[in-house]
């Protein structure tokens, strides 16, 4: 299959403060890619001032050449997967709305692309 590159909107929201972050990134579709974030980087460097959790993720589409995108932190794999059909704008019942997940501060995120 060819790759479909798709759009998706991460959001987080401060431990401390409860500020919500609307992070857009864009996936490649392309198996071992990293998501890219507006400054052209795969790198996400949450704040030092608090704790964040990813409250939600909300993908237009999903790829056609991968299915899965595994969280990283400070380069080391966390063990958390994304499945961005199951994250769907569409879809009410997303991944991390019920669990979300939470990250240290001054933490480093890449998003790796997976078939």
């Amino acid at each position: 299959m060819a790759a479909a590159a798709y759009n998706a909107t991460l959001i987080l929201k401060g431990v401390n403060n409860g500020k919500v972050i609307h992070m857009p990134m864009s996936c490649s579709d392309v198996d071992t890619q990293f998501a890219t974030f507006p400054d052209g980087t795969s790198d996400l460097n949450l704040g030092s001032d608090q704790d964040y959790l990813i409250v939600d993720l909300i993908a237009v589409t999903g790829g056609t050449d991968t299915t899965s995108i595994d969280i990283f932190k400070n380069n080391l794999a966390t063990s958390i997967r994304i499945i961005p059909k199951a994250n769907l704008n569409t879809s009410n019942n997303r991944q991390f709305q019920g669990n979300p997940v939470g990250f240290e501060r001054g933490s480093k995120l890449k998003f790796k692309q997976n078939t």
